[in-house]
Protein backbone atom coordinates (compact mmCIF):
# COMPACT_ATOMS: atom_id res chain seq x y z
CA UNK A 1 0.00 0.00 0.00
CA UNK A 2 1.38 3.40 -0.92
CA UNK A 3 1.13 6.55 1.19
CA UNK A 4 -0.45 9.57 -0.33
CA UNK A 5 0.89 12.87 0.92
CA UNK A 6 -0.36 16.32 0.28
CA UNK A 7 2.27 18.90 -0.53
CA UNK A 8 1.19 22.46 0.32
CA UNK A 9 3.12 25.72 0.52
CA UNK A 10 2.22 28.53 2.90
CA UNK A 11 3.34 32.12 2.56
CA UNK A 12 2.71 34.55 5.41
CA UNK A 13 2.87 38.33 5.28
CA UNK A 14 3.16 40.24 8.56
CA UNK A 15 2.16 43.91 8.48
CA UNK A 16 1.27 46.68 10.92
CA UNK A 17 2.99 48.18 13.93
CA UNK A 18 3.37 47.98 17.68
CA UNK A 19 2.92 51.25 19.58
CA UNK A 20 4.77 51.46 22.89
CA UNK A 21 4.06 54.12 25.52
CA UNK A 22 6.46 54.56 28.43
CA UNK A 23 5.71 56.59 31.57
CA UNK A 24 8.69 57.59 33.69
CA UNK A 25 8.33 58.87 37.24
CA UNK A 26 11.19 60.58 39.09
CA UNK A 27 10.48 61.60 42.67
CA UNK A 28 12.98 63.39 44.91
CA UNK A 29 13.44 61.86 48.35
CA UNK A 30 14.80 64.45 50.80
CA UNK A 31 16.34 63.79 54.22
CA UNK A 32 17.50 66.66 56.46
CA UNK A 33 19.53 66.45 59.65
CA UNK A 34 20.50 69.10 62.21
CA UNK A 35 23.26 69.09 64.84
CA UNK A 36 25.02 71.57 67.08
CA UNK A 37 28.81 71.33 67.19
CA UNK A 38 30.22 70.38 70.60
CA UNK A 39 33.83 70.52 71.80
CA UNK A 40 34.45 66.80 71.25
CA UNK A 41 33.61 67.15 67.53
CA UNK A 42 36.59 69.43 66.83
CA UNK A 43 40.02 67.82 66.50
CA UNK A 44 42.60 70.23 65.12
CA UNK A 45 41.43 71.60 61.78
CA UNK A 46 38.76 68.92 61.25
CA UNK A 47 35.23 68.74 62.65
CA UNK A 48 33.69 65.26 62.82
CA UNK A 49 30.03 65.08 63.84
CA UNK A 50 28.78 61.53 64.55
CA UNK A 51 25.39 60.41 63.22
CA UNK A 52 24.01 60.12 66.75
CA UNK A 53 24.50 63.89 67.27
CA UNK A 54 21.97 64.69 64.53
CA UNK A 55 18.18 64.85 64.63
CA UNK A 56 15.92 64.43 61.59
CA UNK A 57 13.12 66.72 60.39
CA UNK A 58 10.71 65.31 62.96
CA UNK A 59 13.17 65.95 65.81
CA UNK A 60 13.99 62.27 66.31
CA UNK A 61 17.59 61.38 67.15
CA UNK A 62 19.50 59.61 64.38
CA UNK A 63 20.91 56.20 65.27
CA UNK A 64 24.62 55.45 65.01
CA UNK A 65 25.36 54.74 61.34
CA UNK A 66 21.86 56.07 60.55
CA UNK A 67 22.59 58.99 58.24
CA UNK A 68 21.22 58.56 54.72
CA UNK A 69 23.91 59.07 52.07
CA UNK A 70 23.36 60.00 48.43
CA UNK A 71 22.98 57.29 45.84
CA UNK A 72 24.88 57.53 42.54
CA UNK A 73 22.21 59.91 41.19
CA UNK A 74 21.77 61.89 44.41
CA UNK A 75 23.68 64.63 46.19
CA UNK A 76 23.94 66.41 49.52
CA UNK A 77 24.35 69.97 50.79
CA UNK A 78 25.86 71.12 54.08
CA UNK A 79 24.89 74.37 55.77
CA UNK A 80 26.86 75.87 58.67
CA UNK A 81 24.84 78.50 60.56
CA UNK A 82 22.54 78.69 57.53
CA UNK A 83 25.31 79.23 54.97
CA UNK A 84 25.70 76.68 52.18
CA UNK A 85 29.23 75.25 52.18
CA UNK A 86 31.23 74.76 49.00
CA UNK A 87 31.66 71.30 47.51
CA UNK A 88 34.69 69.27 48.50
CA UNK A 89 34.80 70.68 52.04
CA UNK A 90 32.83 67.79 53.56
CA UNK A 91 32.57 64.02 53.49
CA UNK A 92 29.29 62.31 54.43
CA UNK A 93 28.97 58.68 55.47
CA UNK A 94 26.28 56.76 57.34
CA UNK A 95 28.44 57.08 60.48
CA UNK A 96 29.32 60.79 60.43
CA UNK A 97 29.85 64.11 58.68
CA UNK A 98 33.45 65.26 58.37
CA UNK A 99 34.04 68.96 57.72
CA UNK A 100 37.61 69.71 56.68
CA UNK A 101 37.90 72.77 58.90
CA UNK A 102 37.67 73.43 62.61
CA UNK A 103 34.30 74.96 63.48
CA UNK A 104 33.34 76.95 66.56
CA UNK A 105 31.50 75.22 69.42
CA UNK A 106 27.76 75.93 69.28
CA UNK A 107 27.34 76.43 65.52
CA UNK A 108 24.44 74.67 63.82
CA UNK A 109 25.14 72.22 61.00
CA UNK A 110 22.40 71.07 58.64
CA UNK A 111 22.76 68.25 56.11
CA UNK A 112 20.31 68.01 53.23
CA UNK A 113 20.45 64.72 51.27
CA UNK A 114 18.55 64.45 48.00
CA UNK A 115 18.10 61.06 46.35
CA UNK A 116 15.78 60.19 43.51
CA UNK A 117 13.24 57.37 43.33
CA UNK A 118 12.73 56.33 39.71
CA UNK A 119 10.26 53.98 38.04
CA UNK A 120 9.09 53.32 34.51
CA UNK A 121 6.15 51.41 33.07
CA UNK A 122 5.58 50.59 29.43
CA UNK A 123 2.42 49.47 27.64
CA UNK A 124 2.12 48.31 24.08
CA UNK A 125 -0.71 48.18 21.57
CA UNK A 126 -0.43 45.48 18.97
CA UNK A 127 -1.73 46.47 15.51
CA UNK A 128 -0.14 43.57 13.66
CA UNK A 129 -1.92 41.39 11.11
CA UNK A 130 -0.73 38.16 9.58
CA UNK A 131 -2.10 37.03 6.20
CA UNK A 132 -1.31 33.47 5.16
CA UNK A 133 -1.85 32.09 1.66
CA UNK A 134 -1.81 28.30 1.16
CA UNK A 135 -1.17 26.89 -2.28
CA UNK A 136 -0.47 23.46 -3.66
Amino acid sequence: MSIIRIHLEADSVVSGNIAVTTNISITPVVNRYTATVVLGDIIGEVTTIPASSFTNDSGTAVAANGLVVPTSSGYYNVFVNGTLQRGGLTNLSAANLIINTGLVVGVTVVIEVINFSMSATSTSVNNVTVTTTISD
